[in-house]
């Protein structure tokens, strides 16, 4: 679950990156009201429960409920959706 984490954590700097570069070049293809991306983190206790990212300018959402990871050591297939999603969104200067 480590891993799952360290990937998790890499896709949320890369959104707080995106998120920065449309706040900085004011580009039309962003809402206005904050950040685009945001990070989705469910936890009870020291249990986590899901992760994801959700988009507010698509109203589009990638989430990863960790109950999936049971006896599994991949990484899962919404880390590669979460990354389509940013880079997708990463406007063209």
């Amino acid at each position: 679950m480590k891993n799952v984490l360290d990937k998790f954590n890499q896709i949320v700097e890369k959104m707080n990156k995106v998120n920065k570069s449309i706040a900085d070049h004011n580009f039309s293809n962003t809402t206005g009201y904050g950040p685009r991306f945001h990070k989705i983190f469910h936890q009870i206790g020291k249990r986590i429960q899901s992760i994801g990212i959700y988009d507010y300018h698509t109203k589009k959402y990638v989430l990863f409920d960790m109950i999936n990871m049971v006896g599994s050591k991949n990484l899962p297939k919404e880390f590669n959706q979460m990354e389509k999603m940013l880079s997708d969104a990463r406007p063209v200067a």
